[in-house]
């Protein structure tokens, strides 16, 4: 038992977690880590020179059980003369309000609950009690799920006022530290289920792990963890240094210089990317966005892609410039049949349609037209100086700048004015006019339907 506390004591000198006068405030579950933390900081409260209190938070999802975490929890705090608040949070109803799942409604319950528990109670600082086998399963969770190297640094042992004390624990040593002593604790019924991803690598995968290949996995993989933080602030250091060197940004627009896949081997790095986008767009990068931003290095000027959550990249000169979807005069948006795009809050689609079921519009905002002398993708693109086409019902071909004019549209909305084309052909001044050589006939096989909304 002393060997357990020593290392927890050596744990919280080596990484500073713990002042004099300071105040902490303990996350408390009844279960056996956070009983564990409740116990070892009231024996060792004089010698750090600290007060305590401690919350705990009755989520409502196992009915009587739940209720009887909170006694329990009550009864313990009482016996060891620490001062606790009961915190009842709805979970399942803020998980089906904002499309979470229960796991991370209850997260981010607990997290934003502490925070303000803690400034009512003028606590400076927060214990959670997370073991290193927890570590383990976020370590494990984190790269089934295709994190970045962040994800791998596991749980951090101090992240602004909470810290992490346990962090140094495997969660048997706390079991036969509680079983020695004779102190009891609640256990969670839902851990012992294999519903969620979290007890499914906790309950099946790691015993097998610790089993057939590292009996000290946790250790290791804590080890590993510390070791990748300092990797990741060499990293971030790095990307900052990037970012402040060679990328520009306005409010709405980043550029990244084409310098940069030079630098790093044909390609703009994730990581890179995964800042920039975060901190000057809020955007969160996903893998779909690394490979169409990486694949506009190698081609033509004026391509652009679609990028999620109303993003686009365009290939300029010598950049690629990631902003809001809107499209200047140079800007070529590649779409195929049966697919859609979204420009400044226009959509813009082409259907393969049925002859049998064509129902035109009067407001121009669907149209039909033959498809057979069409080819390959089409483009969607800003009007442009010069370019003509045959109005339908016209023989002649007529400037769009001429032919706008005469709607009367006003300036504003005719620098805006989207037009289709297919092989350099306009097809669609969209939402006004299609052009003649591609009206239905009799003898069409192939009938595309134009939207835009």
């Amino acid at each position: 038992m002393k060997n357990i506390e020593q290392k927890v004591l050596r744990f919280i000198e080596q990484n500073n977690l713990i002042s004099a006068n300071d105040k902490i405030l303990i996350a408390f579950s009844g279960g056996p880590d956070s009983v564990f933390a409740l116990n070892f900081f009231s024996k060792f409260k004089k010698k750090f020179k600290i007060q305590l209190c401690a919350v705990h938070f009755n989520h409502q999802l196992r009915g009587e059980e739940s209720d009887n975490d909170e006694i329990f929890s009550i009864e313990a705090c009482k016996k060891l003369k620490v001062p606790i608040e009961i915190k009842r949070i709805n979970v399942k109803a803020h998980a089906a309000q904002n499309k979470l799942s229960v796991e991370e409604a209850a997260r981010i319950l607990r997290y934003n609950n502490l925070k303000l528990i803690a400034a009512q109670r003028k606590c400076n600082k927060v214990i959670t009690a997370h073991n290193q086998s927890d570590n383990t399963e976020t370590i494990l969770l984190n790269m089934f799920s295709g994190t970045g190297i962040s994800g791998l640094t596991g749980i951090p042992v101090q992240r602004l006022d909470i810290i992490r004390p346990l962090l140094c624990l495997p969660k048997q040593e706390i079991l036969e530290y509680l079983e020695k002593s004779k102190i009891q604790f609640r256990i969670d019924s839902s851990n012992l289920s294999d519903d969620f991803k979290r007890n499914f690598i906790r309950n099946r995968i790691l015993p097998l792990v610790k089993q057939k290949i590292n009996p000290s996995i946790d250790e290791a993989l804590f080890r590993s963890s510390q070791n990748l933080n300092g990797t990741l602030l060499l990293n971030d250091r790095l990307i900052n240094h990037i970012i402040s060197e060679y990328i520009t940004h306005s409010s709405d627009t980043i550029q990244l210089p084409l310098l940069l896949p030079d630098i790093f081997g044909g390609i703009i790095p994730g990581d890179i990317l995964k800042v920039v986008l975060r901190k000057f767009l809020k955007h969160e990068f996903d893998h779909g966005d690394f490979i169409k931003i990486n694949s506009l290095i190698k081609i033509q000027k004026g391509k652009i892609v679609e990028l999620s959550k109303d993003l686009i990249a365009v290939r300029e000169e010598d950049s690629i410039r990631i902003g809001i979807k809107k499209l200047t005069a140079n800007d070529r948006l590649e779409l195929k049949i049966n697919s859609q795009c979204t420009v400044e809050n226009q959509k813009v689609g082409i259907d393969l349609a049925d002859s049998n079921k064509i129902k035109f519009e009067k407001n121009g905002k669907v149209e039909f037209i033959s498809g057979d002398k069409l080819k390959g993708n089409f483009i969607v693109r800003r009007w442009t100086e010069g370019d003509k086409f045959i109005p339908l019902g016209m023989k002649n071909f007529k400037k769009v700048s001429d032919f706008l004019t005469d709607l009367k549209m006003p300036s504003s909305k005719r620098k805006a004015q989207l037009i289709l084309t297919n092989h350099s052909q306009i097809v669609w001044i969209v939402g006004l006019r299609i052009d003649d050589r591609f009206k239905l006939n009799s003898k069409n096989k192939k009938v595309l339907k134009l939207w835009t909304k």
